[in-house]
């Protein structure tokens, strides 16, 4: 005999049970968001009211500025400027060249392990079938002579002390 504790175990029972779990799944998936979306009408009335920031000041007449005309002998003077040697005999710039290639693969190598000594910047110009590279420019003759025994002594090359023009070699 059953009595009312127990509980038989009949197929359709168990249809029930697992079509009731699956409806209350679907019921919180659906309803629970819902519930517990806040209000975002109630969100952007409570923010900080924006006000317009105010008209800057008011200054007086901007000043005028006499720009008198360049004359001849300014241009003279910037023609002799732009033509004359950079730095005089004692004070020119320098570079050194640390060697020139046929194959720029090979120039490219010897100009990244130069960048890694931290002794200027490194930098290949295409002269003809040859790629030389070259580091600098150094302001005195001095700084690229500590420079040149530094790469002599770290990477075994002999670097050549040349003189620099911005105009002529500046563009790399």
């Amino acid at each position: 005999m059953n009595t009312s504790t127990e509980q038989s175990a009949s197929p359709h029972r168990r249809k029930h049970q697992w079509m009731g779990a699956a409806t209350l799944v679907a019921l919180c998936a659906l309803v629970l968001p819902w519930l517990l979306t806040p209000s975002f009408e109630a969100i952007e009335s409570s923010g900080p009211t924006l006000t317009r920031l105010p008209e800057p000041p008011a200054l007086g007449v901007a000043p005028t500025v006499e720009v008198t005309p360049p004359t001849s002998a300014d241009s003279e003077k910037l023609d002799a400027l732009l033509n004359a040697p950079m730095g005089d005999s004692e004070t020119p710039s320098f570079v050194l060249q640390l060697g020139a290639f046929k194959n720029r693969a090979n120039a490219q190598a010897l100009a990244d392990r130069v960048t890694f000594l931290d002794v200027g910047r490194a930098y290949i110009r295409v002269d003809g079938e040859l790629s030389k590279v070259y580091v600098g420019p150094y302001v005195n003759r001095e700084s690229a002579e500590t420079a040149q025994k530094s790469i002599a002594t770290q990477l075994s090359v002999s670097p050549q002390i040349k003189p620099y023009d911005v105009r002529e070699d500046g563009q790399s």
